[in-house]
């Protein structure tokens, strides 16, 4: 079975996101406000005119600080679009669903357990050409319980540590030549917001960042041409979230099932 080929996917995706992200307020260019808006949460305290680099600090310090956050948005990779809206916490819980090509699964994440309940259309593109007779016998097995992963295929995927850890990673060398520019204020989902745009190789991200006093995370982000456009948004940050497995009668052991 090929589905591991997925949560695989959608671990580099989250990891990618982040990556952009930084690359997108790298730099050390200083920032100026072209918004000519209305006065807005970031006039006031400032944050919109510094630099670059105190910018971005704020951002890694406060994203780095948070014990759950919800990510939901969309990526297209190899000419096939991905969607994907979940909610992570650093106790390595998550709940959420990935979907792609009209396929869709519900994942759920307690530290080590992982459980899956996917579409048929889900499992028989996991399962490849020529596996559709393969495809058939889980959907058989499976039915319309949740599936339990063996191995921790959802490890990656639900570790917000490790989902965090991507924001300082990356060659400083390669972070310096990259420049950012505050274009705007304004607000994302009515929280006052900076505006950040970066372009590298015929790529353009954009990234907005919270501008509220000790909240400054990122919002959403933009990725426009290169190789993996998309969109993503981040919210109900530091929310609870209760992780539950389900039902025993449920579930089906696919370790156990063989």
């Amino acid at each position: 079975m090929t589905y591991k080929r997925r949560t695989r996917l959608a671990a580099a995706v989250a990891g990618a996101v982040m990556l952009t992200a930084t690359a997108a307020c790298g730099g050390d260019e200083e920032s100026k406000d072209s918004s000519g808006g209305s006065s807005s949460e970031a006039s006031e305290n400032g944050f919109a005119d510094k630099p670059i680099k105190e910018i971005q600090d704020a951002a890694l310090t406060d994203m780095k600080a948070l014990e759950s956050v919800r990510m939901a948005g969309d990526i297209t990779t190899d000419g096939t679009k991905m969607s994907l809206d979940l909610r992570l916490t650093t106790s390595g819980d998550c709940t959420g669903s990935i979907s792609s090509d009209g396929a869709k699964a519900e994942i759920i994440g307690l530290g080590e357990e992982s459980y899956l309940k996917g579409s048929k259309e889900f499992w028989t593109q996991s399962a490849g050409p020529g596996g559709e007779q393969q495809a058939e016998a889980l959907i058989g097995l499976i039915g319309d319980k949740w599936a339990k992963v063996p191995g921790g295929g959802f490890t990656e995927i639900c570790d917000l540590d490790a989902f965090l850890d991507n924001l300082d990673e990356g060659d400083d060398a390669d972070a310096e030549k990259e420049k950012g520019e505050v274009v705007g204020e304004t607000e994302i989902d009515g929280t006052p917001a900076v505006e950040i745009v970066s372009e590298e190789d015929g790529e353009e991200t954009t990234v907005w960042i919270g501008s509220e006093e000790d909240k400054h995370y990122i919002l959403k982000m933009e990725v426009v041409g290169g190789d993996e456009p998309g969109q993503f948004t981040f919210s109900e940050f530091n929310e609870p979230l209760d992780v539950q497995a389900p039902a025993k009668d449920e579930v089906v052991d696919l370790g156990a099932a063989g």
